[in-house]
């Protein structure tokens, strides 16, 4: 027969923490999240459930896996994970039988939620500034200085350029797609971490499905030195990868590589290819770099997600959050997935720049970045989700500063130039927005239709309208329905002194969009400074007619 206990304050005092019944809220004694993955959590509340009690193994898989079929394997793993978080001495272990927790109740008075209040507090601080939302990032917060030096973009050495291509499935279904697809990613990613070499973005490379030769034309259009290419092999439980790095120039395989693991485990894997691949490249490998753990169904919900965000469009914005949102049901301290919801809700805003409308997706967005970045202060991601989002409001200084610190914590990210250009464009170094778009054209090749319009921009501010037009039209061309490309357009050709080009581009702007307003577009473009503003709206006044 069990029994709950009942403490007058739900609160338990577990080892070194906190344990709230009521919330399932596990803190340290200073008030700071204590994180478990997520099966981990439901063992220690179906243990605290019967606190003093011995709980069988078989009672604690049912209320944890149901009718999923595990193992006391994975049972073994949660309570090692719950005592190296609180201390050994909280779960008695009785040989054959099951587990006990060791706990005490605190006191009424014990203000047990206070973390959560000051951590929605901290919130409030984040987004609540003198005219609406806006997020402090000076030093201490976040760990970024809103003083932060200009950027200047790394030596590119060609013989240190790499791309990692899609990992070809082989046969397993789509989850096994999936896995090569994560891999191939998290392998860029971690790849990218390493000093002095060069890694082009996914987006890129991931141009070059199921690539099996060519491999020379590839690099060339990419750029590189050196690829990557791998495959994976469902067998049983297992998966079979195969790995090479290739130098398409001299026809041979550098090195290659077989790795046998249980499916169920990705992170060993990623881990032992990435070294792998640096030892082979003769580099040194930064020990920081290693993936981060969580459980394999949140991961794999995360990678379903990645594929709607890279089609660059709204609707798959709002389809790729739910995947993240499916990601954090599984595992709710999960950083990635908190910071790709952030970025979701930034290209919303960038997608949908043109219009004049409440930008409801800023407080969301932001709240989702500041949890990423409490849960793990080092992804790039999250600081480059929190440009966007800064930029889109107005606070210039603070996206500055934001996409810099995206940029130091991943030497290689190309979104992180881009946005740290856009910043800049509106009210920073235009020199430095001009380095930093053409390193992130150089980064990510195949870039979207956005990087052209960002260096136009540029071009077109620092007084090159010749330059800033070839540039506009290519990007017309490739999307049609960029507003702000055709507005910026107009403009260059205003400034050439070709008129009624500039009429004609406005038109057929006016064509697609019949409620588009020149004036309106230009008073909402997010400028901190107001010569630039004046610049744009001077060459827009002589051609636009309201």
């Amino acid at each position: 027969m069990t029994s709950e206990i009942a403490p007058k304050s739900r609160v338990l005092l577990i080892g070194q923490g906190r344990y709230d019944l009521e919330t399932g809220t596990l803190t340290a004694a200073d008030g700071a999240p204590i994180h478990l993955r997520r099966q981990s959590v439901d063992v220690l509340a179906a243990l605290a459930s019967r606190t003093g009690e011995v709980v069988d193994r078989e009672a604690l898989i049912e209320a944890v896996w149901k009718d999923i079929a595990t193992t006391d394997d994975s049972l073994i793993q949660c309570i090692g994970d719950i005592r190296r978080a609180l201390g050994k001495e909280v779960i008695e272990t009785y040989p054959k039988i099951g587990y006990r927790l060791v706990a005490v109740a605190a006191s009424q008075d014990n203000p047990t939620k206070r973390p959560r209040l000051r951590l929605i507090a901290a919130v409030g601080a984040f987004v609540l500034i003198a005219s609406g939302l806006g997020l402090w990032l000076s030093s201490g917060t976040g760990g970024i200085d809103t003083d932060s030096a200009a950027i200047v973009p790394p030596r590119i050495v060609p013989d240190k350029t790499l791309a990692v291509l899609p990992f070809v499935n082989l046969g397993g279904g789509e989850e096994l797609q999936f896995f090569g697809d994560g891999l191939s990613e998290d392998l860029t990613t971690d790849l990218a971490k390493i000093p002095d070499l060069t890694v082009i973005a996914f987006a890129s490379s991931g141009d070059f499905p199921q690539a099996e030769a060519g491999f020379r034309e590839i690099a060339d259009n990419l750029g590189v030195r050196y690829l990557v290419r791998g495959t994976v092999r469902h067998s049983g439980d297992r998966v079979r990868i195969n790995v090479s790095l290739i130098d398409p120039f001299e026809g041979v395989n550098v090195w290659a590589e077989r790795f046998d693991r249980v499916r169920q485990d990705p992170f060993d894997v990623q881990e032992d290819v990435t070294r792998a691949i640096v030892d082979a490249l003769s580099l040194s490998l930064n020990a920081n770099v290693v993936p981060s753990r969580v459980a394999t169904d949140a991961y794999f919900m995360l990678l379903r997600g990645l594929e709607p965000l890279r089609e660059g469009t709204i609707e798959g914005n709002s389809r790729a959050r739910e995947y993240f949102e499916n990601a954090l049901e599984l595992e709710p301290n999960y950083a990635r997935a908190h910071a790709y919801i952030a970025v979701a809700y930034g290209r919303d805003m960038m997608f949908d720049y043109a219009a004049v409308s409440p930008r409801q997706s800023v407080q969301p967005g932001l709240q989702a970045a500041i949890a990423a970045i409490q849960l793990d202060p080092d992804i790039p991601n999250a600081y480059y989700a929190l440009a966007i989002l800064n930029l889109a409001i107005g606070e210039n200084d603070k996206a500055l500063a934001a996409a810099r610190h995206s940029i130091q914590l991943n030497r290689n990210f190309a979104e992180g130039y881009a946005i740290l250009a856009e910043a800049a464009v509106y009210g920073g170094d235009l020199e430095e927005a001009r380095e930093a778009i053409q390193h992130a054209k150089r980064l990510h090749p195949h870039h979207p239709a956005r990087f052209d319009w960002i260096e136009a921009h540029v071009h077109l501010q620092l007084g090159d309208a010749g330059n800033a037009r070839v540039l506009l039209e290519a990007t017309v061309e490739e999307a049609p329905g960029f507003a702000a490309a055709f507005v910026l357009l107009a403009a260059a050709y205003a400034e050439l002194g070709e008129h009624e080009r500039a009429k004609s581009v406005l038109a057929a702007l006016r064509a697609q969009q019949p409620d588009f307003q020149v004036d309106q577009f230009v008073d909402s473009e997010p400028f901190a400074s107001e010569d630039r503003r004046q610049r744009l709206d001077d060459a827009l006044q002589q051609v636009s007619g309201g």
